[in-house]
């Protein structure tokens, strides 16, 4: 029979010989670690085509993000004004500014979809060579493994409740304890 204590914390038993049992029962289930190897043997050409188009089409975004702070940030220094005034100086005839916003954002943007085609394209293509080559060699072999809490070994030997709790979601537990 144990004690009743706090919600969310551990049983504590009644009888101080439960309580070594209980400690050893805890400290061999932390020192057995849980092994999964697991074979990739497929990779579905249509599922890697959408999700790199995701991926692709976000890093698009991303770069044209990018290209409108740098494009900001260097204008607010002036090199833009430096550079458009040595390109009218050397010109023979007056054709205008050398970079403008709108010419930054369409060069930009066209690199940008150059890369969202290659990239979705050369994944697929990956995808397809990978299937060939796993289905003459079987695939490749991977081992997923639970972290360890003992010392030297991920986790310091006193582990902080926001990692006991990372842990305990791995391992699949509902509940784990605090401290």
């Amino acid at each position: 029979m144990s004690r009743p204590t706090a919600p969310g914390s551990l049983p504590v038993p009644a009888n101080p010989a439960d309580a070594d049992a209980g400690t050893q029962l805890r400290t061999a289930r932390r020192r057995s670690i849980r092994e999964a190897p697991l074979e990739l043997r497929r990779i579905d050409p249509w599922a890697m085509l959408k999700v790199r188009l995701i991926v692709s089409i976000v890093m698009f975004f991303v770069w044209m993000l990018i290209v409108a702070v740098l494009y900001l940030s260097f204008g607010s220094l002036g090199v833009w004004d430096n550079v458009n005034g040595t390109y009218a100086t050397l010109a023979t005839t007056n054709p205008g500014p050398l970079i403008t916003a709108n010419g930054v954002f369409i060069v930009a943007a066209i690199f940008g979809a150059i890369n969202i085609l290659l990239f979705t394209t050369l994944s697929t293509v990956v995808s397809f060579l990978y299937n060939a080559a796993a289905g003459m060699t079987g695939g490749v072999e991977i081992t997923l493994a639970e972290r360890s809490e003992r010392p030297g070994r991920g986790y310091a030997s006193a582990p902080h409740p926001a990692r006991r709790l990372h842990s305990a979601r791995i391992m699949g537990v509902t509940k784990c304890s605090g401290g």
